[in-house]
């Protein structure tokens, strides 16, 4: 397999430093302390500044599919991913539920803002994770969906846990984990519901695997299908211990592989891949 053929902003770029994790993390306890004060009886400024602050945020959703009417469907090729906290569950039947709530808003937030700084879509906000696409009609080569995805990925789990969970503790605060799914295919987007209520839906193989590799990886893993794994380096993954997944129907089985990725590969490149991007999508970079 040819080797991923990396776009001029990974050409060069240099490890992320600890600025960069840092500012993850005190954006995260930053965006908490926001919220613990917008829950109770506050004053009206910072009531304004939370609003404002929500206001300014980008909405969810692909933009290419944004105009699809009720019932109506189109599709690009590109990468899914889900980015979850890990053991969230029990965290809620054991803590008290509006902080939990609101470690919950302020990760998932961040991470949110990583995906779109690394040129991809929020598709939505799903519990405790965040459900998003790398790509669109106008890219010219998925290897840079690919690679800006893994990098997406892998600023989350470094900022996590090299950074945000050492300020946690510091604030008598349990840490969190996180993990990471995604692969690459056909995306089908189809808005569903009613005249009074509808949204747009992302259906299809693809990002139904992606979800199932986030459920496969534990804690500080990205886990990947093997459409994703085509357009990596061979050296940037192994083969899953469980994989692969098997399918069957009628009397046809097929076999589909998923792969653990080594994702700190990806860190060196993230200074120069936001560079490039420039608060752009994925198609913005240009080979």
């Amino acid at each position: 397999m040819a080797v991923l053929a990396r776009p001029r902003a990974y050409i060069g770029g240099e490890m992320p430093n600890k600025i960069n994790r840092n500012r993850f993390a005190h954006d995260v306890l930053s965006r908490y302390q926001q919220l613990s004060s917008a829950s109770g009886l506050l004053e009206k400024s910072a009531r304004s500044q939370a609003l404002a602050h929500a206001a300014s945020m980008p909405p969810t959703g692909h933009p290419h599919f944004a105009h699809l009417g009720l019932g109506e469907s189109d599709h690009c090729y590109g990468v899914a991913v889900f980015i979850d906290l890990v053991a969230f569950t029990s965290r809620t039947f054991w803590e008290e539920p509006e902080k939990v709530l609101r470690l919950n808003t302020a990760v998932m937030s961040q991470v949110a803002e990583v995906v779109q700084s690394c040129g991809g879509y929020v598709l939505g906000l799903r519990g405790d994770g965040v459900f998003a696409c790398f790509g669109d009609r106008n890219v010219r080569d998925p290897k840079i969906s690919a690679a800006c995805a893994m990098a997406a990925c892998a600023f989350a789990l470094d900022a996590v846990k090299n950074a945000l969970n050492q300020l946690l503790e510091q604030s008598r605060m349990r840490p969190v984990q996180v993990r990471a799914g995604a692969d690459y295919g056909r995306l089908d987007f189809v808005r569903i519901g009613s005249t009074e209520a509808s949204e747009v839906n992302v259906v299809g193989f693809s990002a139904n695997f992606a979800a199932k590799c986030e459920k496969f990886a534990h804690s500080w893993e990205v886990v990947i299908g093997e459409g994703l794994a085509e357009l990596l380096p061979e050296s940037d993954y192994e083969r899953h211990e469980n994989s692969p997944k098997t399918y069957q129907q009628s009397y046809m089985t097929r076999h589909y592989h998923y792969h653990q990725v080594k994702w700190a590969t990806y860190l060196q490149h993230l200074d120069g891949l936001r560079e490039e991007l420039s608060g752009g999508p994925v198609s913005s970079i240009i080979l």
